[in-house]
């Protein structure tokens, strides 16, 4: 036992001395630490610091941390961090820079310590910043087209930061949320990207400071919106057959399964879809609509997508209502300015039984024609109205329904014929029409011809008003009476502002008289083939000569200017009297002072005309010379006008 209780003893005193050893040693440590100036042990470094940082120094000794100096150069701010290292005496200094560093530059930082003491100690660290993140690669891909209006954007780049860091520009702008996953930077739009429009996008990293530098720039085009080509009902439709389905017909291929998400009808209906294509989409109701009811669809845009993830640009409501009694919505001809030769139309509200319809039609006085039929219009073309009459036409109550109820109520409305009607009766040299407008249905005739020499415009525009004022009175033309005008007998003269033809010859110098000749004069000048070749050698003469034959007009007057004359005798003689006193243009004779010659008296040689023409086949015939080139006299001749719709001829 001895031996063993001396080794104890030995091993305890071993012991003690080496605890009071270590307790000296570590008091003589702390006391220099104490004293000692702290020291940076190891200060981090690599060959290219991240653009975010941090700058970082491990320090040995007691610090007094209010006394710490930070110098950066360039100055940048930054935020002091102190990290706890394996024992009280070893410490981490975090140099935070608060933002992005500039890239590929150099920073100097220098870092002053101090212990409780005073003793101080620094360090300098030379950092030099890796260059700036590059974008690999871009969704959508650069310059893409149809892309989706939901799409969310995502650069990929080859550093990851936060996304405070960066800035995203649009253009035109748009609101989005901009977030950091890795290395990838997402926007996403906060609403829908309009529909076919070309963005410009870019992609920018804030440095310290207000730099910011471009990474990337790109554009793209969103696909054209979805929309409804067609539907059926359409919006704002009434009558709508009970037992119709309902079609949508959309301008490309729908998703299916975003169909039955996107739809809904007010009242609630229950039905069945079925697609007639990709694009097409067909409701039918289980039972037949309400009769007269109002309806509502509603297409989401929230809902419905395009397969090629196009979208509405706004929900789609079609109103339309359902049909309930058959009614006469629509009605034609009306009015007092009817052509004889006008169908009669009557628009009903909804499809109907089309013989029911045709039963309960009636026209009085009675008329002859027959029937057909242009969607729910009824088409009645008669064979034989009359011109000046006017038409009673009724549909009676009990037109039979497809889709509603019967009518209730009948119909009847009134138009009046007139007695205008428009021929063309032949074409000029250059293929223009010539135009006669016919007024009155009586037995004797007036005929009114125009601007025979294509200059004397005023003369036609003179006519043309005359026209005017027959349209809109025609209770004031005789019952014996028809007036015919022919307001522009040489359209390629009036075309051209010219006295002839486009052939060169003068219209009023090509009629078959006793004196017609070739040569031909005018004020000082003469045309050796004025009167043209022969005797209706025209087409605008050949015209007026069967009109004026197939008509047999009692009177005939031809108007010119401007020589304030009315000329005209023998069977004219009273006409033209009558005529000069409504007017009060110069009264003359034929105009040809020397009998046997062809001195006039407008002062030249007059020869082949319309007038000489006419008056030796017995019909009355006068020249109106109207005092002015210009103006069209309308006033002037208004009385003598008006008198020819019921003088005594």
């Amino acid at each position: 036992m001895r031996p063993a209780l001396n080794l104890i003893n030995c091993y305890r005193d071993r012991i003690i001395q080496l605890l009071v050893v270590g307790f000296l040693t570590a008091f003589l440590i702390s006391q220099a630490a104490v004293l000692s100036p702290p020291k940076v042990v190891a200060a981090e470094s690599s060959a290219q610091y991240g653009l975010d940082g941090p700058f970082a120094v491990t320090v040995w000794g007691l610090v007094d941390k209010n006394t710490l100096s930070v110098e950066i150069t360039p100055n940048i701010p930054t935020k002091i961090v102190w990290q706890s290292g394996f024992t009280p005496l070893m410490q981490r200094l975090v140099i935070q820079p608060q933002g992005i560093l500039k890239p590929n530059s150099i920073y100097f930082v220098r870092v002053d310590i101090k212990n409780w003491y005073g003793a101080t100690s620094a360090t300098q660290l030379v950092a030099k910043t890796e260059p700036l993140p590059r974008v690999l690669s871009i969704s959508p891909s650069p310059n893409k087209e149809d892309v989706p209006p939901d799409t969310e954007l995502v650069f990929e780049t080859d550093k990851t930061f936060t996304s405070s860091d960066y800035e995203f520009v649009a253009a035109p702008n748009f609101a989005y949320d901009i977030r950091v996953k890795g290395s990838k930077i997402l926007v996403k739009p906060t609403k829908w990207l309009t529909s076919g429009q070309n963005y410009k996008i870019y992609l920018f990293l804030k440095l310290i400071g207000s730099d910011m530098v471009l990474l990337r720039s790109d554009s793209f085009t969103v696909v054209p919106p979805l929309q409804l080509a067609v539907s059926s009902p359409a919006n704002g439709v009434e009558s709508v057959v009970k037992q119709a389905a309902l079609s949508f017909s959309f301008n490309k291929a729908v998703e299916k399964q975003t169909w039955l998400k996107s739809f809904s009808i007010t009242p609630a209906t229950d039905g069945n879809f079925s697609w007639q294509d990709e694009k097409t989409i067909i409701f039918t109701p289980s039972l037949p609509l309400k009769t007269n009811t109002a309806y509502s669809l509603k297409i989401s845009s929230a809902a419905l997508k395009g397969v090629d993830g196009s979208r509405l640009d706004a929900d789609l409501i079609i109103n339309f209502k359902t049909a309930g009694p058959v009614k006469v919505v629509g009605f034609s001809p009306i009015g007092s300015l009817v052509s004889p030769n006008s169908p009669i139309k009557v628009a009903f509200n909804q499809p109907v039984d089309q013989p029911s319809a045709q039963e309960r039609f009636s026209i009085a006085p009675a008329s002859n024609g027959s029937f057909s039929w242009e969607g729910n219009t009824l088409v009645f073309r008669s064979s034989s109205l009359s011109m000046l009459t006017t038409y009673r036409v009724g549909v009676a109550a009990g037109v039979k329904s497809i889709g509603g109820e019967d009518s209730v109520e009948g119909f009847s409305a009134t138009f009046t014929t007139t007695s205008e009607r428009t021929r063309v009766i032949g074409y000029s040299v250059r293929g223009r029409p010539i135009t006669a407008s016919y007024f009155g249905i009586g037995p004797k005739k007036v005929l009114l011809v125009a601007a025979l020499h294509g200059s004397e415009t005023n003369t036609g525009a003179m006519l043309s008003q005359w026209l005017n004022f027959l349209r809109a009175n025609q209770a004031s033309i005789g019952s014996d009476r028809t007036i015919i005008i022919v307001p522009y007998a040489n359209p390629d003269g009036r075309a051209a502002n010219s006295r002839f033809n486009a052939n060169g010859i003068d219209l009023n110098r090509n009629w078959s008289t006793s004196d017609w000749q070739s040569q031909t004069y005018w004020l000082n000048n003469s045309y050796p083939s004025g009167g043209g070749p022969y005797p209706f050698s025209e087409p605008e003469t050949t015209a007026l000569r069967d009109l004026i034959i197939n008509e047999a007009p009692a009177a005939i007057i031809t108007y010119h200017s401007a020589a304030n004359l009315v000329i005209g005798d023998g069977v004219a003689q009273s006409l033209g009297d009558w005529y000069a006193s409504q007017t009060g243009y110069t009264r003359s004779g034929s105009g040809v002072e020397d009998p046997g010659s062809c001195l006039s008296a407008l002062g030249y040689c007059i020869t082949g005309t319309l007038e000489e023409w006419a008056s030796d086949r017995g019909t009355a015939t006068i020249v109106v010379e109207m005092a002015s080139a210009n103006l069209s006299e309308y006033e002037r001749n208004l009385p003598a006008l008006k008198g020819l719709l019921t003088l005594p001829i």
